[in-house]
């Protein structure tokens, strides 16, 4: 009687209790994959967006180092297909290869999805790490071609999406750059080619773009934010510009709320000894921005690449969760997480940090990922 239950076929679960032992057992993304892949019958019965899931905090993708680097010697630069995420919340690591990302740097990461571009270049795919689902995006040569020059001296600096991929009239939009020019490019997925959105020089150079509500916002450093329709490619400039300080300011555009109209403006003001963030909203009354104290019940993850703004439990509200680099020594830098309440500006930094990464010697910059099960 043992022996036979101990070569009971797991498979053979009815539906409705697959279900309800997910529902019971799984109350993050990672538990959720682990019951994914019990079994084929089991991945066929669990849904890939659990509805029962509280929302899950994003992980921080740490930089690959150049394969063969040692801090000592010089040489190697293929990058390994090994991935970490550190998950701040429950302070783990977690370790994936890849064998997809062979010869391929990550450039943007967006709802889940990472925005590869392939050496040689010029293609450019999207890539689930969960899933390990991908997605091949236009070629940047494909007529007509929206690039000014070859694209083999192009490189994407930031690419990100308008919503998942599994959605109808999901936009990839990147930022191009080759020395001082760049350009700013959208395709949908499934289409044959690249659209051009943007053109400038080092003049009105781009400081950074978002995605929001399927517009494209952008700020440039005649501090003016700017907004493009995908539509009918109409742009439109706000009356105010914002206060910013080039030499030592970093800017983001970061997704507002649901009930937003335009994205947050994120300003970084770099000292040596700590950071000190600033938020800004657009106020139609004033016509201005806006320096606020208060985002309610959000959560803003702040990197160099992608900002996301998630809503979580309650008492993570109006706080900031940034990567930063630590600079020891001359020319290196190490990763670690600070988190700052909005309101008291007290920073706190997370009591387990990631290990040190030394990006003098990194193929990426560190960049939040939400996991998605889509």
């Amino acid at each position: 009687m043992a022996r036979q239950r101990s070569r009971r076929d797991w498979s053979d679960l009815p539906a409705d209790l697959v279900t309800t032992i997910a529902e019971k057992a799984s109350t993050t993304n990672t538990e959720c994959i682990h019951l994914r892949f019990v079994c084929k019958a089991w991945r066929r019965v669990l849904i890939p967006n659990p509805r029962h899931l509280p929302p899950q905090s994003p992980w921080l993708l740490l930089p690959r180092i150049k394969e063969g680097f040692d801090p000592r010697i010089r040489g190697g630069f293929d990058c390994s297909d090994e991935l970490n995420f550190y998950d701040p919340f429950r302070s783990k690591t977690h370790r994936f290869r890849f064998p997809y990302l062979s010869g391929k740097r990550i450039c943007g990461s967006s709802h889940g999805w990472l925005v590869l571009e392939h050496d040689p270049r010029p293609r450019v795919s999207l890539f689930n790490p969960i899933t390990q689902s991908s997605i091949d995006l236009p070629s940047l040569d494909a007529p007509p071609t929206i690039l000014q020059s070859a694209p083999s001296g192009r490189f994407i600096l930031k690419a990100t999406l308008s919503g998942n991929p599994s959605e109808d009239g999901c936009v990839v939009v990147a930022w191009f750059s080759h020395y001082t020019n760049w350009e700013l490019g959208f395709c949908r997925i499934g289409d044959t080619h690249w659209t051009d959105l943007l053109m400038g020089h080092e003049k009105q150079y781009l400081l950074d773009f978002a995605c929001h509500k399927n517009l494209v916002y952008t700020v440039n450093v005649q501090k003016d934010v700017s907004v493009y329709d995908l539509h009918d490619l109409s742009e439109s400039t706000f009356p105010s510009k914002i206060t910013y300080y080039r030499s030592y300011d970093q800017i983001n555009l970061v997704d507002g709320d649901s009930e937003s109209a335009v994205p947050l403006v994120v300003i970084t003001t770099k000292y040596s000894t700590a950071n000190r963030i600033s938020v800004y909203k657009w106020f139609n009354d004033m016509q201005q921005w806006h320096q606020v104290e208060n985002i309610g019940k959000q959560v803003l993850f702040l990197d160099t690449k992608h900002c996301i703004n998630l809503q979580l439990e309650e008492g993570r509200e109006n706080q900031l969760y940034c990567d930063v680099r630590h600079s020891f020594s001359s020319g290196y830098f190490c990763v670690g997480v600070n988190v700052m309440h909005l309101k008291s500006r007290m920073y706190v930094p997370l009591q387990h940090s990631p290990k040190e990464i030394f990006l003098f010697y990194a193929f990426e910059f560190p960049m939040w990922l939400t996991p998605s099960l889509i």
